[in-house]
């Protein structure tokens, strides 16, 4: 009968008992790899890796189910360091959440206000982090084929910032270069994208869907830049595009009474160009924002977290929290 661990009387081995009988370890593993096709093999050896040799933010400051951070606004006995912006980008995982369809548009919006006024009076720190957010969120929309548009505004307003911030920014002038070379190739990789046309597999495209899923479909979208792009691919989309019901339902979406009243006009007996009414309120008072996952501060521990995420919060009773949008969660840190 085949023994388990080492002896006097060999070097031994572990063995395994199998359907066909007792076999060694060693070659039942080699068995099992050779059934499993090449992307298995390699996921599970790229797992293996990470287990061997985890990176320094994932052991440190990277949660991968719950990121979260317990913001403290004064210094106590009890901590004398206050929460800086560097820390919280890295703990709440910012750089994953761009691989999130939920969450991408949030730290869009996040990385927009950030590249608009303060990026250049933040740390050294904390600007090497935005510019790895950046990094990561143009090599997922290449990869996904998604938020494309965004991603160039967002690039954009990045550069002007480089350029403006460069007399009078935090760092040394050769961080500040590199910054701007690292944006500059962003640029250029995202402007050599091509987005593939599909192939005529004989599927369904949008615009062979009936009128009336259309029409449910585009009023689900919010930004109507997406829509006016969509009108523009077919004769079919234009038409459902244009219909002044579904520009109503985005007025009244994104705009309250008082603001859709300013341009509405005064006559009852015209017909209402609800199109236009949306440009002209959408240029003075601008649309509502709306994110599908967004970041919560807890009212009992402060735990700022992912609302989707949850947090382990130390409170045994129920707890409220307060959503943040982007310009909330920047005006708890003092820049």
């Amino acid at each position: 009968m085949p023994f388990i661990g080492r002896d006097w009387r060999s070097p031994g081995d572990q063995w395994v008992r199998t359907s066909e009988g007792w076999e060694r370890m060693r070659l039942w593993r080699v068995k099992i790899f050779e059934n499993l096709n090449q992307n298995a093999v390699a996921r599970t050896t790229r797992l293996a890796l990470e287990d061997l040799n985890p990176s320094r933010e994932q052991t440190e400051y990277t949660g991968k189910r719950q990121p979260y951070i317990i913001f403290n606004s004064g210094s106590t006995k009890e901590k004398m360091e206050l929460t800086s912006l560097s820390e919280a980008l890295i703990r709440l995982d910012m750089s994953g959440a761009t691989r999130d369809m939920s969450r991408a548009n949030y730290v869009a919006k996040l990385m927009t206000l950030i590249m608009g006024k303060t990026f250049p009076v933040l740390s050294g720190t904390s600007q090497k982090h935005v510019i790895n957010i950046l990094d990561a969120m143009v090599s997922e929309a290449i990869k996904s084929e998604l938020n494309i548009g965004i991603m160039k505004d967002l690039l954009d307003c990045a550069v002007d910032a480089l350029n403006e911030g460069k007399h009078f920014h935090i760092g040394s002038q050769c961080l500040w270069s590199k910054h701007l070379e690292t944006v500059n190739k962003l640029t250029n990789k995202l402007s050599e994208y091509q987005m593939k046309e599909r192939n005529k597999d004989g599927r369904l495209m949008l615009h062979d869907l009936p009128t009336d899923c259309l029409r449910v479909i585009f009023a689900q979208i919010s930004d109507h830049k997406d829509v006016m792009r969509a009108g523009q691919t077919s004769t079919t989309l234009n038409k459902v595009t244009e219909e002044r019901s579904l520009w109503r339902e985005m007025c009244l979406y994104h705009f309250n009474n008082r603001q859709i009243l300013t341009f509405l006009p005064k006559q009852t007996d015209v017909d209402i160009d609800w199109k236009n009414i949306y440009r002209r309120c959408y240029k003075r008072f601008g649309r509502r924002e709306t994110f599908a996952d967004m970041l919560a501060i807890c009212s009992h521990c402060c735990g700022i977290h992912w609302k989707s995420l949850g947090h382990p919060c130390i409170s045994e009773k129920s707890f409220s929290i307060k959503e943040l949008t982007p310009k909330d969660f920047l005006s708890l840190f003092k820049l």
